[in-house]
């Protein structure tokens, strides 16, 4: 089995067992008891300014310059082609 075909297998898996449990709650196979209420916590924040770290960075040196240079380029002929006379 190719790697591939082995993810696409479980992910097949993963598909059908979400489906089992979402099925299983739709119908009331599965039955939850939830007490109390939900409630989010309280959170007091004391933020002060943040500081960015020093850094020092050595980087290699790049010239970039531009030469003129001559190139030769080939000469083509191109004939015109001739039909076949039957």
């Amino acid at each position: 089995m190719s790697n591939g075909e082995g993810k696409k297998t479980l992910l097949w898996v993963v598909l059908a067992i979400v489906l089992l449990v979402v099925i299983g709650y739709a119908t009331g196979f599965f039955a939850t008891d939830v007490e109390g209420e939900l409630e989010a916590p309280s959170v007091d924040l004391d933020v002060e300014g943040g500081e960015l770290p020093d850094i020092d960075s050595d980087v290699g040196d790049i010239d970039v310059g531009t030469e003129e240079v001559t190139v030769e380029t080939p000469t083509i002929e191109v004939e015109e082609a001739v039909p076949d006379e039957e």
